[in-house]
C-alpha cells in the first residue's frame, strides 16, 4: 500500500472542496485533492447549480447584523448561533475573494437577492441537462481548478475516500480507494471532508428522509453518497439533523421526466395552494415554502400522493411568477394538470374523496375569510416571502389541480463543525486535523421549518475557512 505526504488532503471537488484546496494552496500548504467522479466534467450539484449567492434570501453583502437577523428567521432559530456568525461575518470576503479567482458575476434578476448570480446565467431554460453545460458554475469550478493546480496542487480523479487514520485522537491522513479498486494510504496534517450530503444513498435516505427514495425526484448530481459522513461517525465525529434536505416541490411527473427538474419548482403554487394528501386532508403549512412543503411530502408514505389544489386565477397570476414560472412549461412539458368545475369533478378526475376534500376547501376559505388561518387543524403561515404566498381564497367553480413530488438537491444534516470548519466530537471537542464542509455539514440549515439558508454561501464560507484554518496548522500566514 503506498504512502504520500501533505500537509492537507481535501475529499470532494464541488465548490466546498476546491474552495478549500486552492485557500489552502495559496497560503502555502502541499494540497491534494480527491474527486470519486472519473471524467473532467463529472458531476457534482455545484456544476448544475443556477449559480445564486445568498444568505437566507439577502444579498450576500448585506451588513452582518441584518444577516445574522435573517438566518434566524429563516430557520426559526435553529442555525447555531457560532456558524450562523461566521456565515454572515464571512460572506462578504469570501465572494470578493471567489471574485478574484475566476468568478464571474452577474444581475441576474429584479430581486435583491440575485445581485450576485454566476455568469453566464444557467436559469434561463428548464430541464435537464440543457441548463448548466458552459454556464456559469461549470466555468467557476473549471477555473478554481486550474488556479489551484497551477499552484502545485496535486487534482485525483476517480478516487474516494473509504477511511480516515487516526493517531492519539489526531486525524493523519485517510485511506482512500482508487476506481480500479486500489487502495492508498494518504498521510497529511490536515483533512477536509467536501464531499456532500447523502441524497445519493438510498439507503441513508430511506433510514433518515424518506420511506420511498425512489418516489422522490433527484435534481441534483445524486453524486452525495454519505462518505464523509460515514467516515466522521466512524471516529467519533458528531451528527445532527439527519431527516432534512433542501429541495423543491415538483410535479410528480418530474420524477422520471428529465424536462421537468430542477426547473420549473412549484413552491409559489403550493404555498399558494392547499397540499391535500390521498385522504383530501392537508397535512403541512404551506405557507413556509417549497423547502418546507417539500421535506412534508418526501416523508409521506407515498411521496406520490399529494395534490396543490389551487384556482384558474392563481394558475394564471402566482404560475407566472417567479424564475422559469410553471405556467404553462410543465402542461407543454408533459405534467398532467387537472381541471374541474366543481369539487364533485376533481374529486373524480383525482381520485380523492369527495367528503373529506369538501370539507378541508371549504374550511380553508372560511379561515382565510376571517384571517385565522392560524386556527385551522393544520395551522397556515399568513405572510409571504421570496418563495411562499399569503394564502386567498380558491373558488370552487374553476379549480386546478396538480400532483406533486418532492425534489431533493442536497441533505441539510450531517457532520457538526465549528465556525472554522473543524469537525465537531462527541465529547464536545473539535477532533485536531479534522474539517468538514458544503454539503457534509450540519448546524446551520434544517429544524422544524426545514430552514434555508443559502447552499452555495454556505459552502463557500465553510470552505474558505476551512481551507484557511487548515493551513494554519503548518504554516503561520499573515491572514
Amino acid at each position: 500500500m503506498a504512502e504520500a505526504l501533505y500537509d492537507v488532503a481535501v475529499v470532494g471537488a464541488g465548490l466546498a472542496g476546491k474552495v478549500a484546496a486552492l485557500r489552502a494552496a495559496q497560503l502555502g500548504s502541499r494540497v491534494i485533492l480527491f474527486e470519486a467522479g472519473r471524467d473532467a466534467n463529472y458531476p457534482a450539484n455545484s456544476r448544475y447549480t443556477g449559480g445564486v449567492f445568498h444568505v437566507a434570501f439577502k444579498d450576500i453583502r448585506t451588513k452582518p447584523r441584518e444577516l445574522r437577523k435573517a438566518i434566524e428567521e429563516a430557520t426559526g432559530g435553529f442555525a447555531d448561533d457560532g456558524l450562523a456568525m461566521s456565515l454572515a461575518d464571512t460572506a462578504a470576503r469570501a465572494i470578493d475573494w471567489l471574485g478574484e479567482n475566476g468568478a464571474i458575476f452577474g444581475v441576474g434578476g429584479e430581486l435583491g437577492f440575485m445581485r450576485n448570480m454566476l455568469y453566464p446565467y444557467s436559469l434561463q431554460e428548464p430541464g435537464f441537462p440543457n441548463h448548466w453545460p458552459d454556464k456559469g458554475a461549470d466555468r467557476l469550478l473549471n477555473e478554481l481548478e486550474k488556479r489551484f493546480l497551477n499552484l502545485g496542487g496535486v487534482f485525483r480523479l476517480g478516487t474516494r475516500g473509504r477511511q480516515l487514520t487516526m493517531s492519539e485522537g489526531r486525524c493523519i491522513g485517510l485511506e482512500v480507494e482508487t476506481s480500479d479498486g486500489r487502495s492508498e494510504s494518504i498521510l497529511a496534517t490536515a483533512v477536509v471532508l467536501a464531499d456532500g450530503g447523502f441524497q445519493g444513498n438510498p439507503e441513508m435516505v430511506k433510514q433518515h428522509i424518506s420511506p420511498r427514495p425512489d418516489a422522490l425526484c433527484a435534481r441534483g448530481a445524486g453524486t452525495g453518497v454519505g462518505d464523509g459522513i460515514r467516515m466522521a461517525a466512524a471516529v467519533k465525529g458528531q451528527l445532527s439533523e439527519m431527516h432534512r434536505f433542501y429541495g423543491h416541490v415538483q410535479c410528480a411527473e418530474a420524477v422520471h421526466n428529465n424536462e421537468l427538474w430542477p426547473y420549473p419548482i412549484l413552491d409559489i403554487i403550493a404555498s399558494a395552494s392547499i397540499v391535500v394528501d390521498a385522504e383530501g386532508k392537508r397535512f403541512t403549512d404551506e405557507g413556509l415554502g417549497g423547502v418546507s412543503i417539500a421535506n412534508a411530502i418526501a416523508a409521506m408514505e407515498d411521496p406520490l400522493s399529494s395534490f396543490a389544489i389551487l384556482d384558474e386565477h392563481i394558475w394564471d397570476v402566482v404560475g407566472k411568477e417567479f424564475l422559469l414560472p410553471p405556467n404553462p412549461t410543465i402542461e407543454d412539458r408533459g405534467a398532467k394538470i387537472i381541471r374541474a368545475s366543481s369539487i364533485e369533478q376533481l374529486a373524480a378526475d383525482t381520485g380523492l374523496p369527495v367528503g373529506p376534500l369538501t370539507a378541508t376547501l371549504r374550511s380553508y376559505n372560511a379561515a382565510v375569510s376571517s384571517a385565522s388561518v392560524h386556527d385551522l387543524d393544520v395551522p397556515r403561515t399568513a405572510t409571504s416571502s421570496t418563495l411562499s404566498r399569503a394564502p386567498s381564497l380558491i373558488s370552487e367553480r374553476e379549480l386546478v389541480a396538480i400532483r406533486l413530488s418532492a425534489g431533493i438537491t442536497y441533505t441539510m444534516g450531517g457532520i457538526m463543525v465549528d465556525p472554522d470548519g473543524r469537525v465537531m466530537g462527541l465529547d464536545g471537542g473539535a477532533i485536531d486535523g479534522l474539517y468538514a464542509a458544503g454539503s457534509t455539514t450540519a448546524g446551520l440549515e434544517g429544524g422544524p421549518a426545514s430552514g434555508y439558508v443559502g447552499g452555495l454561501a454556505k459552502t463557500l464560507v465553510l470552505g474558505l475557512r476551512a481551507g484557511e484554518h487548515a493551513a494554519r496548522k503548518t504554516h503561520s500566514p499573515a491572514l
